[in-house]
């Protein structure tokens, strides 16, 4: 297969992956400062000179609708059931207000919460909520909404893993709240700034449809839905922020195909997208550098794309195998290929301006050591035979066919398996496959990440650590900077974690994803603007953890 018939981005189906947004992170993401020269020009800024944005020439005015493009379809609207990926979180963020959100240096901040304090021994919390808040349908946000919201992960199939440690949650007061843990959390706000930290009214919580019907505080207020067409909302006339938002409708649409979206933008039918696709990056990269669109890219802690094994089933279950696997993975040339040398190469869940970071002894590649090590299995064993997993999606199947040409080269029989999306959430979740191309993790926190990779997730029916990797030393590690407040303890156990995933390799990593959002020149603060208190929050991310995420509260648009 050459290089040129290679030429699409990777990548990896997330669905259920994206269970409660916990997925990527916006730590160190460029700003969107929207600098202009004194003509009011475009210019180019940011990280790499990436970044193309259209200073305002005056302030923010209200009026007027965004379109926005998603890159997928949601399956509901309750923060306690549904599967939010990254297209959730932005619908999420329109309707719902999160307890808490991250600032610019990714350090989580009181948001629909006024604050939000630790006891002691940090097994305790208590969230005080802001006081002459109210839903969309005139109810009072309350403790009481908070309890319902938090009761109701703790009781889901789908998100009770990620409040593990909660034991209760009591409700002091009108605006007060104590959660009771069954061990220190530290990192428990930041948690909250994930899909189980959006707070929805108990009326919907209660309602058979409410999926179908969000109620929040957010922004805008949820008008009509048409599955797989559009999301309607309309301002929230009394949202808790003065003079917040400027827009007076946002209609979220789904798009499933990369350049469909691009279409949509180019002909005017939305005036804003997100994309990881490295195709349209680059080519409005290219646009917005004429003045013809503005494009802000999101450089920090994103999700990361790579191949997740199965290590409870053989072959996979022996580690020369998977060492094998590595070896054979050229990286570099799989990201020039697949994804146009946009993204980063990856080595870890962590990308290099992480303060987590660490330089590990990961496998580079080495096709000699790949092939000396299969040969040492088959000698044992016979022929190392698996089949590598993917959707149906075009970029997918090129993609898993450039990893299976070069395992192949290192004498492994790799087939390739094809299934829809829903199927292939499925059989990940059962342990029903060997190989799966992917896309995960990048909490801005590493302690949000921790149900992906704890062995208590490799029981029961949902296994959400998929690739069933068990590992003592693991649990240990995520321990350690779960319940230790000094930041250098924790830094010592994510990067302890670190070493570990380099030498039980459950995961074959390829790049850290790379997330736009692209607008029309007439859309103004694109980002994701201030917190409450008029401090600056992360630009992208941070909602969610998600690079593809951000808030549309204080965008507005300019004639």
């Amino acid at each position: 297969m050459s290089h040129d018939q290679l030429h699409r981005r990777v990548r990896a189906s997330l669905g259920l992956v994206a269970v409660f947004g916990l997925l990527a992170a916006g730590c160190g993401s460029a700003k969107d400062n929207q600098d202009a020269d004194d003509t009011g020009d475009t210019v180019v800024q940011g990280v790499a000179d990436t970044d193309v944005t259209v200073a305002p020439t005056g302030e923010p005015v209200a009026g007027g609708q965004v379109v926005y493009g998603l890159e997928a379809e949601s399956d509901g609207f309750d923060p306690t059931v549904n599967r939010w990926a990254i297209s959730g979180i932005m619908v999420a963020n329109a309707v719902f207000d999160p307890l808490v959100a991250l600032d610019v240096d990714a350090q989580p901040q009181p948001y629909l919460a006024e604050s939000i304090e630790p006891n002691d021994t940090y097994d305790e919390w208590t969230i005080t909520l802001r006081p002459d808040v109210v839903f969309h349908n005139g109810d009072p946000l309350t403790a009481d909404a908070v309890k319902a919201t938090l009761d109701g992960h703790k009781a889901s199939i789908l998100t009770a893993s990620a409040l593990a440690p909660m034991v209760e949650v009591v409700v002091e007061s009108d605006l007060v709240a104590v959660v009771k843990m069954s061990q220190p959390w530290v990192a428990f706000p930041a948690a909250l700034t994930s899909q189980i930290g959006f707070v929805a009214a108990p009326s919907m919580l209660d309602d058979p449809e409410g999926s179908r019907n969000p109620v929040g505080t957010g922004p805008f207020k949820f008008v009509k839905w048409t599955p797989d067409a559009q999301f309607e909302t309309a301002k929230n006339e009394n949202y808790w922020r003065e003079g917040l938002p400027y827009l007076d409708s946002v209609e979220f649409r789904p798009f499933k195909e990369a350049q469909s979206r691009s279409n949509a933008l180019k002909g005017n039918e939305i005036n804003m997208m997100h994309t990881s696709n490295p195709e349209t990056v680059q080519d409005f990269r290219s646009l917005a550098e004429k003045g013809e669109f503005q494009i802000v890219e999101d450089r920090g802690e994103g999700e990361e794309g790579f191949v997740m094994l199965n290590v409870s089933s053989a072959p996979l279950n022996d580690v020369r195998v998977r060492q094998a696997i590595a070896y054979a993975t050229d990286a570099e040339t799989y990201n020039a290929v697949a994804d146009k040398g946009i993204p980063e190469v990856a080595r870890g869940p962590f990308n290099p301006r992480s303060p987590w970071f660490k330089e590990t002894e990961y496998p580079t590649f080495d096709l000699a050591k790949a092939t000396a090590l299969i040969a040492e299995v088959e000698a044992e064993k016979g022929p190392v035979a698996f089949s590598l997993g993917t959707t149906p999606s075009p970029e997918n199947q090129e993609a898993v066919s450039l990893l299976q040409q070069m395992w192949n080269d290192a004498g492994m029989e790799v087939s390739i398996t094809t299934t829809d999306q829903s199927q292939f959430i499925g059989d990940a979740l059962a342990g029903n496959y060997q190989a799966n191309l992917w896309r995960q993790f990048g909490a801005a926190d590493p302690d949000v990440d921790q149900i992906w990779w704890t062995s208590e997730s490799t029981e029961g029916a949902l296994k959400l650590n998929f690739a069933q990797n068990n590992d003592p030393r693991i649990d240990a590690a995520l321990q350690k900077g779960r319940q230790n407040a000094d930041p250098a303890i924790r830094t010592e156990a994510y990067q302890d974690l670190q070493d570990l995933f380099a030498e039980d390799l459950p995961y074959i990593w390829l790049s850290h994803s790379l997330w736009a959002i692209v607008a029309a020149n007439d859309v103004r603060g694109i980002t994701n603007g201030t917190l409450p208190d008029g401090s600056e929050s992360i630009p992208l991310g941070g909602q969610g953890t998600f690079g593809g995420v951000h808030r549309l509260t204080q965008t507005w648009l300019e004639s």
